[in-house]
């Protein structure tokens, strides 16, 4: 597909697909339960990714955090220790989305060990 016709396919996705609220409306959830959360690098793994995305959608004209339009359904989710957590959460207790109050019962990973100073 040429990039003439990419474009307006785009555009059109932009405009017909629901925008991707979850992801603020998490962030949101976990910020008045009184977690720390910045940005969806709280649970996903890519910090680059962001700026990336921000950057492509300005440069087809769309929207900024509208993830569906370009992804669909299938949203990379490459996530954090905290995120896989919350994911198979969600799995263990069967429930259809991840509920941020779960947060509480996560424990930090411990950080990994420095090898010694060479002398």
């Amino acid at each position: 597909m040429t990039a003439r016709r990419l474009v307006p396919l785009l555009m059109a996705l932009a405009v017909l697909a629901p925008p991707a609220r979850a992801t603020v409306e998490m962030q949101a959830q976990a910020k008045k339960l009184g977690f720390p959360v910045q940005n969806c690098l709280y649970c996903h793994a890519t910090p680059h990714s962001v700026d990336v995305m921000k950057q492509k959608a300005r440069s087809v004209g769309m929207s900024e955090g509208n993830c569906l339009a370009c992804h669909g359904k299938d949203i990379p989710a490459k996530l954090n220790a905290r995120g896989d957590w919350l994911a198979a959460e969600r799995v263990k207790r069967g429930a259809k989305e991840a509920n941020m109050a779960w947060l509480r019962d996560y424990k930090e990973p411990a950080p990994a060990a420095r090898p010694p100073a060479k002398p």
